[in-house]
């Protein structure tokens, strides 16, 4: 059977998903690996027959679509993460590198392991396989002249034992941290406003405002710091009005208002005091409807002119699964609910504007997914020269992410919309991502196979694992003690210094929340290029 699915690795790569994906979904303790199992199903066939092997297209095809549709989904945050958290969790994982190359010498120093094999194995046990390609490519030079050019070849073999052990150790520090902390992965996401709480709407009497004689809606929300958006002018007549941004505010004023119970609490005590009200009666509805139309996709709702050209207000924004407070700077993407505020009359005039076709997005124009990640793969083919001569790349990984978080936070250019359809997106991202570890892991299994021949091996595999638990604990440490970061956005940057897409998709899987990905987005593109600086600076050290 190993001899047929290695003459046919179509059908090998159809049994990886397929057993990979089903063992996923088994639970021991509360604990599933989710799609993370595939790679190790790819690494035991390929460590039982080396011949089960996927060409290096498969693998490098399979992250490039995932990280890119990782980089759209996060680049409209990428940019505001950067200037206040970013930075400092930037900061943290380049001193946790450094801690490393000090790790990483006192390990590989030890009696009997080899220091050019043990470089690798540093390299694998950050996952940088970039890394791995600057020792391979400075040994000979640092070893002066006379030597063979393949005098670099044992840090592959260094690499290839601690590949495996760098990805099963983050994932286990993940999910026997989140155990021993007894993290609550929905709570912290909805304090972080990742995953917003239900919104309500409360009916307000304004007895007084506030640092303001003279308020208009769009001042509201800052004015009373709470995240909430008055959608309603309430009239004693029980008369309803539409209230745009420029609308005055005054006292006596019984405005309607949408937020989270905990923001309407601060309204309420900020304005004046709740007061019973039916919206039974009225002429203006709320309607749920879908973002489909092309022109309206790629757009700020500020842009939109809703109130002065279409009569309506939206009052909640949803994607994927959290309703959140719209904000004028907010850029409406394709398949986006949004809730609107309308006339009776006017619904069907609103419809029309905002598309609300789910037939349309069940078949997206793919023509700009292949062009950013076209511009994404060309920009980590681009040659950046390091010191002492050696030349390396972003690669297939690096370059599709920041070119997919620049393209994100764009939204638009000109007539092009980056973004893909919510659900769009998540296909191919999974999709990616399994292919992805399916193809990796039969390139790492046949150095796992010598290594169940060689007891020395058992070394290397045991320190590169030091080495990767290492750093996750000292990342979680340091952020939540100093930054005060939650659980699940400190791993996230533990998988961001690793940008290894297996830990990220395990970590999505387990949390069901979008925190860890902040905390990886957040440090990718740093830790690419740092993690190749590490290394040659490691085998500079060593030799």
């Amino acid at each position: 059977m190993l001899d047929f699915l290695a003459n046919d690795l179509l059908l090998a790569l159809a049994v990886i998903l397929t057993v990979g994906l089903a063992i996923g979904k088994i639970k021991i303790g509360g604990i599933s690996l989710g799609a993370a199992a595939v790679l190790f199903v790819a690494v035991g066939l390929s460590a039982a027959n080396p011949d089960i092997l996927m060409p290096a297209l498969i693998y490098q095809f399979g992250l490039a679509i995932f990280v890119y549709t990782i980089g759209l989904s996060a680049g409209p945050t990428f940019m505001q993460t950067m200037k206040s958290r970013g930075f400092a969790m930037n900061i943290a994982a380049v001193v946790v590198l450094i801690v490393l190359i000090g790790l990483g010498m006192v390990v590989i120093l030890l009696p009997g392991l080899d220091r050019i094999t043990g470089a690798g194995m540093f390299a694998g046990a950050l996952s940088s396989t970039p890394g791995m390609a600057t020792i391979v490519e400075s040994v000979p030079h640092l070893l002066g002249d006379g030597r063979s050019p393949d005098a670099g070849a044992p840090a592959v073999i260094g690499y290839s034992l601690a590949y495996p052990g760098g990805i099963l150790g983050a994932i286990l520090v993940g999910a026997i941290g989140a155990k021993l902390l007894k993290v609550d992965h929905i709570a912290d996401a909805q304090k972080e406003g990742v995953l917003a709480s239900p919104l309500q709407y409360r009916t307000i009497r304004i007895d007084r405002l506030p640092n303001c004689d003279s308020c208009t809606v769009a001042d509201l929300s800052g004015l009373i710091e709470a995240d909430v958006i008055a959608t309603r002018l309430v009239k004693s007549q029980g008369q309803q009005f539409l209230l745009e941004p420029t609308s005055r505010l005054s006292v006596g004023s019984i405005i309607m208002v949408n937020g989270t119970d905990e923001e309407l609490d601060k309204a309420v005590a900020a304005l004046g005091e709740e007061v019973d009200y039916t919206a039974d009666g009225t002429d203006l509805e709320y309607v749920r409807m879908v973002v489909s139309n092309p022109d309206v996709i790629g757009s700020r709702i500020r842009d939109l002119h809703t109130m002065r050209d279409h009569g309506f207000l939206i009052s909640r924004l949803r994607r994927g699964d959290q309703d959140v407070v719209p904000h004028p700077d907010d850029v409406l993407q394709p398949s986006d609910r949004i809730r609107v505020v309308t006339s009776k009359s006017n619904i069907n005039n609103v419809r029309e504007f905002i598309g609300d076709s789910e037939k349309s997005l069940a078949s997206p124009d793919l023509l700009p997914f292949a062009l950013g990640l076209l511009l994404g793969i060309a920009l980590g083919a681009i040659p950046i020269p390091l010191p002492g001569g050696i030349t390396v790349s972003l690669g297939f990984g690096g370059g599709p992410i920041i070119m997919g978080l620049i393209l994100g936070a764009l939204g638009r250019t000109g007539p092009i919309r980056w973004q893909l359809p919510y659900h769009s997106n998540k296909t191919i991202e999974t999709l990616g991502m399994a292919i992805f570890m399916a193809g990796v892991g039969t390139k790492a299994g046949g150095g796992f196979r010598e290594a169940l021949q060689d007891p020395t091996s058992f070394m290397y595999i045991l320190m590169g694992l030091v080495l990767t638990v290492a750093s996750a604990v000292l990342v979680i440490a340091v952020l939540m003690s100093w930054r005060k970061l939650t659980f699940d956005e400190s791993m996230g940057v533990a998988a961001g210094i690793t940008t290894n897409p297996a830990i990220i998709a395990y970590l999505n899987t387990a949390t069901k929340t979008e925190l860890s990905a902040r905390g990886y987005t957040a440090v990718y593109p740093v830790m690419m290029i740092g993690k190749i600086l590490a290394s040659q600076a490691l085998i500079v050290l060593l030799l």
